[in-house]
């Protein structure tokens, strides 16, 4: 939950005057006026004039008086020191300062012994926030007690802010409650909201509570009310739940709850539940719950449970758990918004781990994760329990689960210090399923290479690697016609041989003046050879692509060429920023594979997709990527995607997302474009649209327009989104330093 700034304003207020700020040599003689940068850290009292009353025990200082420490300063043109009723008066211009905040104010009266005051006709500013407030009596009645009248705050700069809150009487209890009485909001000079009594929770620390509602109206769910309670239980830990009422659709009942038990150890676990009550035909109509092979369509008691967790185990063992279960394939679709959204938990995910959903929302299988790891300087042992949720009726019994697959990896590194590198793996897994064969498989592969350089101008690096995999199955249950053969223990062996070359030219084109720019461009050949010969496979259990491995002579080559800016860091210093890369590659086969078809080439075609990809990142303004494959037996390109994003100096940009796909049948698979357009139009006001077209569907799968107004301390966003199930119009304003208030969301039917 937020925090109130101005209870922040007045916890400066209380760092700033306490007693135990002031210094304790204030009850003796005052130093002299000029300081010696050799003083040791504390109090120091500087005045033009100093006076001393022993009887009375008051001292007085006089003329740009500023008592300083390490971490403040406060000025004066008069302060009075009672050294026995500990009072302290300050008059004339007090100012006290700490790092960028300040307050400032015509009188302050201080009582040192009950830890009260009051400052007459105060302001001050929280750099942190942007945020100032003033009150014309400010008082301090306690330790966390405080009285202000004629209350003012905002977060806005100049003399007439864009908008600031009002009260005439503001009593507050830090860490407690607070009373505003006769509180007005006002916009400019304009109020808008008046409360004659508004009583508000006051504490710095979190606090359990309801959280404002959301209210909205749509097709899907018709008149929809979320209102979220949050529970602060610990420091460490905290909950909310969420009651969530649908017209359309009934009570959906969610919670979240987090912990931060360590560095190494936090979680966000998020659950959500609903009775659907809407009619399945209405939802069938609007393209949803449609009756496919597997999927009967009729849903009602639905769900969704989704989790991460970071955690440690001695021995610096590091873990993370992902789960990810739902009850049916069209929930993530029907709630695209709020709480139970797929947006929402993979924004929250990603804020906190790091990490975001596996999944995306229109995917019929949700996959579920528990990695162990245990990393060395050049080793490394990884657990990974892999569970996949097949949302299909029909091949959910049949989907294999990796429950567990262990790890085991050696980074390249020298062979008992002489001229040869190693490396390598062993990968166990074991596959698990209801129905089907199941059992476990042991991979065991090192690598040993030599790399080498001829004439300081050519690498080369012949290396061979073996791999023997050992099968043990537990249950057999193959479909009839299958050549898999019913054996308790099978072995396959196998090795390749990998030779790899390249080398490099370059060339620097410039004057070579002072100052004048200079472009290096890097020329990479390279070519690497990779063979694996034909071993008989198809009697070993098939349990993934491992467990068959084409035969290949391959002849992989390519050219990679790299250009650089140089900069000037400053005088006679130099630099070069890498601004380009333009890379061919293809592959010819110099025997063709057999087995499985390969991706790279196919029968009768030894030659691959001619692959080409340019990143270009100029200096300002540009940055694009472009990937293609052509084909050059039919002369197409299987393959078209374009990423740019272009901006200039005012903040407009244009960002263009094309992907055109196609399969080895000349057959379009993907074909469409995602463009963002924002331009500045005036005085903060800018104006975004975005459009995600399908040239194979021809029509638009989702249109966004927004006009956003910025100002220094507020804003607000209009914005309308057109998809072909549902219309939305939303509304968002932000009082900045404030918190931001949550849309509203109006969405439309047509």
């Amino acid at each position: 939950m937020r925090k109130t700034n101005i209870i922040l304003g007045l916890q400066l207020l209380a760092a700033l005057l306490s007693p135990y700020n002031l210094p304790a040599q204030s009850q003796a003689e005052p130093e002299p006026v000029v300081a010696s940068s050799k003083e040791p850290a504390g109090w120091r009292l500087r005045a033009d004039h100093f006076t001393h009353d022993p009887r009375q025990g008051v001292y007085t200082a006089r003329g740009n008086v500023s008592l300083r420490s390490p971490e403040q300063l406060i000025t004066a043109d008069e302060m009075r020191l009672d050294s026995l009723g500990r009072q302290a008066i300050l008059e004339g211009r007090v100012r006290i300062e700490q790092g960028r905040d300040w307050l400032e104010a015509e009188r302050a009266v201080l009582d040192l012994q009950e830890q009260t005051g009051t400052i007459e006709h105060g302001r001050g500013f929280l750099a942190e926030n942007n945020f100032y407030f003033s009150g014309a009596l400010i008082e301090k009645l306690g330790p966390q007690t405080y009285h202000v009248e004629q209350a003012h705050f905002t977060t806005c700069d100049g003399i007439d802010p864009s908008w600031h809150f009002r009260a005439s009487d503001l009593r507050v209890t830090v860490d407690g409650y607070g009373v505003a009485r006769n509180g007005r909001f006002h916009v400019g000079r304009v109020p808008l909201l008046y409360s004659p009594y508004l009583p508000f929770p006051a504490r710095t620390t979190r606090q359990s509570g309801f959280l404002p509602p959301l209210v909205g109206s749509s097709s899907l769910l018709g008149f929809d009310l979320d209102l979220p309670f949050f529970w602060a239980i610990s420091e460490s830990t905290d909950a909310t739940f969420f009651a969530h009422y649908m017209s359309k659709r009934g009570l959906m009942a969610g919670a979240e709850f987090r912990y931060a038990a360590s560095r190494d150890g936090k979680g966000v676990l998020r659950f959500d539940y609903l009775d659907d009550q809407e009619d399945t035909e209405s939802l069938r109509q609007q393209g949803f719950r449609q009756v496919e092979p597997g999927f009967s369509g009729e849903y009602f008691q639905r769900w969704w449970w989704r989790s991460k967790q970071d955690f440690g185990l001695p021995h610096s063992i590091q873990g993370k758990l992902d789960l990810d279960v739902v009850s049916d394939r069209d929930y993530l679709r029907e709630f695209e918004t709020g709480f139970s959204s797929w947006q929402d938990s993979d924004r929250v995910f990603q804020a906190t781990f790091g990490r975001g959903l596996i999944n995306d929302e229109s995917g019929e299988v949700r996959e579920s994760t528990l990695l162990v790891t245990k990393n060395w300087a050049a080793h490394s042992l990884n657990g990974d329990f892999h569970y996949f949720q097949d949302l299909n009726s029909i091949s959910e019994k049949t989907t294999l689960q990796q429950l567990p697959l262990i790890d085991y990896s050696a980074t390249r590194q020298p062979l008992l210090g002489g001229p040869f590198f190693v490396d390598g793996n062993v990968v166990f897994v074991n596959y698990w399923r209801p129905e089907g064969t199941r059992g476990q498989r042991l991979e065991i592969f090192p690598r040993l290479g030599l790399p080498m350089r001829f004439a300081k101008y050519i690498e080369f690096e012949p290396s061979v690697g073996f791999s023997e995999t050992l099968y043990l199955t537990q249950r057999f249950q193959e479909p009839p016609g299958s050549s898999v053969e019913e054996k308790t223990f099978q072995t396959r062996e196998l090795f390749d041989v990998r030779a790899e070359a390249a080398t490099e030219f370059l060339r620097i084109f410039g004057k070579g003046e002072p100052g004048s720019s200079k472009t290096k461009h890097i020329l990479r050949p390279e070519i690497v050879y990779e063979y694996v010969p034909k071993v008989t496979q198809e009697q070993l259990p098939f349990y993934d692509s491992t467990d068959r491995i084409s035969n290949r002579s391959r002849l992989t080559y390519s050219l990679t060429n790299f250009f650089s800016a140089r900069l000037q860091r400053k005088p006679g210093e130099f630099g070069y920023r890498q601004f380009g890369r333009l890379k061919f590659s293809q592959s010819y086969d110099l025997e063709e594979p057999e087995g499985l078809i390969d991706p790279a080439t196919s029968e009768g075609r030894p030659f691959s997709n001619l692959f080409t990809q340019l990143d270009l990142i100029p200096l300002r303004y540009v940055n694009l990527t472009y990937k293609n494959e052509w084909n050059p037996y039919d002369g197409d390109f299987k393959l078209n995607d374009l990423f740019a994003t272009l901006w200039d100096r005012r903040g407009d940009t244009v960002t263009v997302n094309y992907r055109h796909v196609r399969d080895e049948d000349g057959q379009t698979t993907l074909n469409e474009i995602d463009g963002w357009i924002t331009v500045k139009l005036w005085g903060g006001v800018s104006f975004v649209v975005r459009n995600n077209y399908s040239f194979s569907l021809q029509e638009n799968l989702e249109t966004d327009y927004r006009i956003q107004l910025i100002r220094q301390c507020w804003g607000m966003s209009f914005s309308y989104v057109d998809q072909p199930n549902d219309r939305r119009f939303m509304v968002g304003f932000t009082l900045f330093g404030l918190g931001e208030l949550r849309p509203t969301t109006i969405p439309l039917s047509f």
